[in-house]
């Protein structure tokens, strides 16, 4: 993709925090493979919550299944950082926000092809993504869970108690004079 600078690919996918440090064009099959790496190269300890900018190590997520363009299919290599805490000395590795859990898949592909799903089903979905069924199946059951745990509002107390009427008036009637 000669000429195409990494800007214009990093502001068209919208990774949040996210930069596009390579791009390449393959033909056959028609694919996007984008390279992205974290803006900034700190992580918030999840034991501690003090910032940590002391990487550890770094890992390349690879065949990560975004929404296509244009036709052509789109696959991110993520390049993650595992950080060290110095207060905790423990290693970890910070969420990325728009990635599925459990799913070699971005959020915003589970979510589009969900929608598709609920009009045509899973078989002809993942023959349109050129996915394997199995794998499609998978992930939108997980993405569907996750989406009805996340809206589930905690219970509440009750402040109101409902009145059967017909009862009521059962009982007022049978106790008038």
């Amino acid at each position: 993709m000669a000429g195409q600078p990494l800007e214009f690919w990093t502001r068209l996918l919208r990774l949040p925090g996210f930069v596009v440090v390579h791009s390449q064009e393959e033909s056959q099959p028609p694919r996007y493979c984008f390279t992205v790496a974290a803006e900034q190269r700190i992580g918030v300890c999840p034991h501690c919550n003090k910032a940590s900018e002391e990487v550890h190590q770094t890992r390349t997520r690879e065949q990560i299944v975004d929404l296509p363009i244009s036709g052509y299919a789109v696959e991110l290599k993520l390049r993650v950082c595992q950080f060290q805490c110095e207060r905790c000395a423990v290693a970890f590795t910070p969420d990325v926000p728009f990635l599925a859990e459990g799913a070699h898949a971005t959020e915003r592909f589970l979510a589009r092809a969900a929608q598709l799903i609920r009009s045509s089903d899973v078989a002809n979905v993942a023959k349109f993504y050129g996915l394997p069924e199995q794998t499609l199946a998978r992930w939108y059951y997980d993405y569907v869970e996750r989406r009805r745990v996340a809206s589930s509002e905690p219970l509440k107390p009750i402040q109101r108690i409902g009145i059967d009427e017909l009862s009521l008036k059962k009982n007022i009637g049978s106790s008038s004079p």
